[in-house]
């Protein structure tokens, strides 16, 4: 399959990675161990936000922490869950594709080179495990279903940019193919579907049981009122004492 998919995408990968060696030179990159390019620095900050899917779990951690924002929340979470399911646990081991610096039978020759002045920082991602793009997943899973949870899409539409700026910064830093991130993107976006509906279905589930203890806490929980109610607590506290 790896194979099949290097053959098939050889024109479109080759062409993308020299446009993107074109940038790197252009903003002042050359191979050595020193990143000197403001370009490579915003590209690495940028790939940061999805390493491992940490900051998008983190994001919906905190969505779910607020009444307001839990229903966004659990959708990001679940949706990244879902992302990561289709693309690390199912699609990376089945297709075990290389990745382009090390692809020796594919690109490697061509692409080395750049790889070394903008991404040898990125070396000690796993060798195997190209397609899909993990970061682009996860981003495009995070932001696509913090979009469809939301009821004020006319003013969240721009979060939308980042999935495709994740994958921009993996094709710079030459560890990801084209094809691997928008294999990312719509593996992303299904994970994102998916997390809408089960989201739906757990907050029509909660609504049903609030005269439960456990669905009302699950609903009514707010992290901002439990600390003005614990801050009133130890003022009322001290007044006694």
């Amino acid at each position: 399959m790896a194979a099949w998919i290097d053959a098939a995408f050889h024109g479109m990968d080759l062409a993308v990675f020299t446009f993107m060696h074109s940038l790197a030179v252009w903003a002042g990159e050359s191979a050595g161990a020193d990143i000197t390019s403001f370009l490579t620095h915003l590209m690495n900050f940028i790939s940061f936000f999805a390493h491992d899917g940490l900051c998008m779990f983190a994001l919906g951690v905190v969505l779910m922490c607020f009444r307001r924002t839990r229903r966004l929340g659990v959708c990001v979470f679940v949706a990244v869950c879902c992302g990561g399911l289709i693309t690390n646990i199912t699609l990376k081991p089945l297709i075990a594709r290389v990745r382009p610096y090390a692809n020796y039978d594919h690109l490697a020759a061509t692409v080395r080179e750049w790889w070394v002045a903008v991404g040898e920082a990125r070396k000690t991602e796993s060798i195997i495990g190209s397609f899909p793009s993990g970061h682009t997943t996860s981003a495009t899973a995070a932001m696509v279903g913090l979009f469809l949870a939301s009821g004020r899409k006319k003013q969240l539409w721009p979060v939308l940019i980042f999935p495709f700026l994740m994958g921009i910064s993996r094709i710079y830093l030459m560890v990801h193919y084209t094809s691997d991130v928008l294999a990312g993107l719509i593996s992303g976006t299904l994970g994102a579907i998916a997390a809408y509906f089960i989201t739906k279905g757990i907050f029509a589930l909660l609504e049903k049981y609030k005269h439960k203890k456990l669905c009302a806490f699950a609903l009514d929980l707010d992290a901002i009122e439990l600390v003005k109610k614990l801050t009133a607590k130890k003022s009322t506290e001290g007044k006694a004492e």
